[in-house]
């Protein structure tokens, strides 16, 4: 029989050895992020002004599962927070339609020409607002101009003037969508977006059955002077809209490295770690992204080649129709 001291021995080389398997384990698998050498990873380096540059390392590689985990995070506290703002603008969107069925038109002394008419305003500031807006937000940050048109149009959805709040209702309200997809691609692949921008677009759904059930609630508030319903129904869905952009403002970071502060916690959402997986997978995805601050306005040269490449324009006439 082997002696104690073999024995140790014995465990001893077995609790090295597996230590060692794991460790190369962990080695094999940790791949991900690894340059090929054909690639260059020069020409995916960041401008020296990108807010990402000081988590950027060419030979930075983590496992597969680590990125899973940072995913997950992004899924938690970023997209879940912009399904949160699509149901702000569709409750203050939508409710109008509500409004109608109440007294609304007798209320106001309105005809449905005069209706339709508002509702036209309404959609030509909508497609209008929308590439200001755009390079509005690429100038402030979406971080922050998102949460200012969150409450701007929260407080007109809560007037009760019909034609004079459509156009800014419009305007403000137009320029959130693509403002919030520019958000989104600060933390997602290219392959990731369509995923998360499904769940996006199915808030507006979840937006419209939870608006009814609010509308018929508001709708039944009745008041001594015996005014209509309705401006029950924009006042409070204002509100409900109003405290989402304020929470916002204090929720939305301004990049993947800019996450401490606020409601986010003195720590931040993601380790150092955490933040050199996000900027270098969306580097490696897009190289574009490290060619511009996250606050860096779009020149004129810029934009106009941004027209001129018909390579765009089949997504412009998408995004038209």
């Amino acid at each position: 029989m082997p002696s104690g001291e073999t024995k140790r021995a014995q465990i001893s080389a077995s609790s090295a050895h597996g230590s060692d398997e794991e460790w190369q384990k962990s080695k094999i698998y940790k791949t991900e992020g690894k340059f090929e050498a054909r690639e260059g990873h020069h020409f995916y380096r960041p401008i020296d002004s990108y807010e990402g540059l000081h988590r950027w390392d060419p030979n930075f590689q983590w496992t597969e599962q680590e990125e899973k985990k940072v995913v997950r995070t992004i899924d938690a506290r970023v997209c879940t927070f912009a399904c949160v703002g699509f149901f702000a603008l569709q409750l203050d969107r939508g409710n109008i339609s509500w409004a109608l069925a109440s007294t609304l038109l007798t209320d106001l002394k309105m005809t449905s020409k005069d209706y339709n008419l508002g509702q036209t305003i309404f959609l030509v500031c909508f497609l209008l607002a929308e590439m200001p807006s755009q390079l509005l937000s690429k100038r402030v940050g979406p971080d922050r101009w998102i949460p200012v048109q969150i409450v701007a149009w929260s407080l007109i959805a809560a007037c009760q003037a019909f034609l004079a709040c459509r156009a800014p209702l419009g305007f403000l309200e137009g320029g959130f969508i693509p403002d919030t997809t520019l958000f989104l691609s600060f933390f997602y692949k290219s392959s990731e977006l369509p995923k998360r921008l499904t769940c996006f677009w199915i808030s507006d759904t979840i937006a419209g059955i939870v608006g009814s059930f609010l509308a018929f609630g508001f709708l039944h508030i009745t008041n001594a002077s015996g005014g209509g319903a309705w401006r029950y129904l924009f006042a409070y869905e204002g509100l409900i809209t109003g405290v989402i952009g304020i929470i916002a403002y204090f929720w939305m970071p301004a990049s993947p490295v800019q996450t401490k502060g606020g409601l986010r916690g003195k720590d931040g959402w993601f380790t150092g770690h955490e933040e050199k997986i996000i900027v270098k997978r969306v580097i490696r995805d897009d190289p574009s992204k490290g060619s511009m601050h996250n606050r860096q306005a779009v020149t004129p040269r810029r934009f106009w080649e941004s027209i001129k490449d018909y390579h765009m324009w089949p997504i412009y006439a998408i995004g038209l129709i």
